[in-house]
């Protein structure tokens, strides 16, 4: 915050710059990891935040279904929240018509009317991120009040606006804006960092102390997204649906579709970019308005299915196109595909020689917790000779183990420990500083690599370098890129990236196998430290907590009051990229970092029979008894009858409160 800090003659960041292109890539994309630190703030409304977070979502058709009508799933993936992001609701007209269409119930935000994901009479839905690339960064000019636009001197906008402040004087800032947007960099270290090091093609205005950096996003236009959630809770099928979407600007999701007519389909809705010159990967030249973007994609040329003849949809934030094929640019960031590619098998497995899926598959299907990693990777940690009889106990854990990750598993836990040292020994040391964790330091080259390698004794000259990250945040994170990283490492036993350092107790390693047996020792003595020497009384729940913390005073409060309004720890099963995924990030340690912060099922046969289950409960209030009274239920992997019918919502009442004028 603060008033506004770029220097008018042409600044926006700090440090000379240059026009040129030499080595400037390798340095931005340290800078730019900083702007997933700016994100993380943006509240879960926008969408799924922090790294790897994700969702799941399918659909199956009546053909392959023991109720002859299809059946839909989902469990969006968000950090977990206490209270909860989502509210469990009905929205109910006394006479429904076209003054007052509402017959839906589902999944909402607090305080909204329309029920965000879940169904009405006729269909039912669920969301998953697309993961559309609608934001980019444009480097401006910036001299004497004005920018540069196409060879002209344009002024750029200012408007100041005053931030209440609770229990403090308010805060005044003052906000500049281009054609592309705000200038952020006035905002951002990390920004102004950007406007010096991102690379220009000659010709580019002379960079003088560096660009200013502004930002584009749809999210800052103004739209019909509220719109779009009453219409599908009034649609009444497949063409209804695509219309509600049309409207359905931000965030761009995957939107899965089931109807009572046994119909089920997919629409990618979001108001998507047709770019100009570039493709968002680097920072676009502001000063040349070929980088604008040109439009949006047409909604009739976004992805979308209607009764695939393979029977089932799933979404899981795996690419949902043919990138060499489709003639618009979505983004290259798409999830490697684990839960999806789960999913899919878990599906195939059931219906082929003619089986059908039930409500309770399903439901099994939300709570696989099977390591799709592990099975890579355990075949090389058992092939290792392990002469101490220490640690060769611990590796005796993964010998028949089926991969599952139980809160009650002995051999979860060894093997997802095994798997952090791994990328800690392998990567982890290895990373820029922006992407390591807070606090862990290393003794390192200098960046000035211009001075002497050596010191007056003849030394290696080193400074010592922290990591800058959040730990919820840093790299390596184990997820599902990093599956992908190390499978094909795993082929490459002498590849440069198995060589690591030792210390005192570690020895160094040479090669891949080395290195895998460095972390299986070093796991085995982190988990006897952190678990006991007694390996029969590990678990995996016992690492892989779950806390669940009040956005308010429980974040920052006084620990009386942290503990009135906290919740927790619970014993967790799932993982990092599992279809029950209770996702942790492997730089920082073992502890829950995002969740599946609801799961539905709905039955298209009898609405009746539909399940659901709220990560905590139906109230803000600490000491209110639905405050977190179904998290329990959460954990253990139950739900709750989702009742739809008038007799059986009759039937289910225990308390009715009216509001009456």
């Amino acid at each position: 915050g603060g008033e506004g800090t770029g220097d008018e003659t042409g600044d926006g960041g700090t440090g000379e710059g240059t026009t040129e292109e030499e080595d400037e890539g390798d340095g931005l994309t340290t800078q730019l990891a900083g702007v997933a630190d700016l994100l993380d703030g943006i509240p879960a409304l926008l969408g799924p935040n922090g790294s790897g977070i994700g969702s799941n979502s399918w659909v199956i058709s009546g053909d392959y279904t023991t109720t002859g009508e299809p059946l839909l799933a989902n469990d969006p993936h968000l950090a977990p929240m206490l209270p909860s992001i989502w509210y469990q609701m009905g929205l109910h007209c006394t006479d429904v018509g076209p003054e007052c269409p509402f017959e839906v119930a589902g999944f909402t935000f607090s305080g909204m009317p329309g029920v965000v994901i879940g169904h009405n009479a006729s269909i039912a839905w669920g969301f998953t991120n697309l993961g559309a690339d609608v934001s980019d960064l444009y480097l401006e000019k910036l001299s004497d009040g004005t920018y540069l636009r196409d060879g002209e001197q344009i002024p750029y906008s200012t408007r100041r606006e005053v931030i209440e402040v609770a229990g403090g004087e308010p805060r005044e800032i003052t906000i500049r804006s281009t054609a592309n947007g705000p200038i952020i960099s006035d905002r951002s270290e990390e920004m102004r960092d950007a406007g010096v090091l991102a690379p220009v093609t000659a010709g580019a205005p002379d960079r003088g102390q560096g660009y200013a950096v502004s930002l584009r996003w749809t999210a800052l236009e103004p739209s019909n997204t509220m719109d779009a959630v009453f219409k599908l809770n009034a649609a009444a099928d497949f063409t209804e649906f695509r219309e509600a979407a049309r409207d359905f600007a931000v965030p761009s999701q995957n939107l899965l579709y089931a109807d009572t007519e046994g119909n089920i389909g997919y629409q990618a809705p979001g108001r998507i970019p047709v770019r100009g010159e570039g493709d968002g990967r680097y920072p676009a030249h502001g000063w040349d308005s070929a980088h604008d973007w040109e439009g949006w994609i047409p909604q009739d040329e976004l992805p979308w299915e209607y009764n695939p003849e393979r029977g089932y949809i799933v979404t899981a934030n795996q690419a949902v196109i043919d990138s060499e094929a489709y003639p618009y640019a979505l983004t290259d960031d798409w999830s490697y595909g684990t839960r999806s590619r789960r999913i899919e098998d878990l599906i195939e497995a059931k219906i082929r020689d003619g089986g059908k899926i039930s409500m309770n598959d399903m439901r099994s299907m939300q709570l696989d917790d099977s390591n799709e990693m592990a099975k890579i990777l355990v075949p090389y940690l058992l092939r290792i000779d392990i002469d101490d009889p220490y640690i060769r106990e611990a590796q005796e854990l993964l010998e028949g183990w089926d991969y599952t990750q139980d809160a009650d598993s002995a051999a979860a836990a060894y093997y997802n420990a095994v798997w952090r040292h791994v990328l800690r020994f392998a990567f982890g040391h290895k990373l820029p500083k922006e992407v390591r964790v807070e606090g862990q330091c290393l003794r390192v080259r200098p960046a000035d690599e211009s001075g002497p390698l050596e010191d007056a004794h003849g030394r290696a000259r080193l400074v010592t370098e922290c990591g800058e990250r959040s730990p919820d945040s840093a790299q390596p994170d184990g997820g599902d890129r990093w599956f992908e990283v190390v499978r094909i490492l795993l082929e490459e036993p002498e590849s440069e990236w198995w060589v690591s350092s030792g210390n005192r107790t570690t020895p160094s390693s040479r090669d891949r196998d080395e290195l895998l047996a460095k972390a299986m020792k070093d796991a085995r003595w982190e988990l006897t430290s952190l678990l006991g020497k007694d390996i029969s009384t590990w678990s995996w729940g016992r690492l892989h907590q779950l806390e669940l913390t009040n956005q308010t005073l429980g974040t920052a409060g006084p620990g009386v009051v942290r503990a009135l309004l906290n919740r927790g720890p619970w014993n967790i099963s799932g993982g990092q990229d599992a279809v029950n995924a209770t996702g942790w990030n492997a730089a920082g340690g073992y502890g829950v970092t995002w969740v599946p912060s609801m799961r539905m099922v709905v039955n298209l046969a009898d609405f009746d029979q539909s399940v659901w289950i709220n990560l905590t409960g139906a109230s803000g209030h600490a000491h209110h008894a639905h405050y977190t009274d179904q998290t329990r239920l959460w954990v253990e992997g139950e739900y709750l009858p989702w009742v739809w019918t008038d007799e059986a919502v009759e039937e289910a009442t225990e308390n009715t409160m009216a509001l009456l004028p």
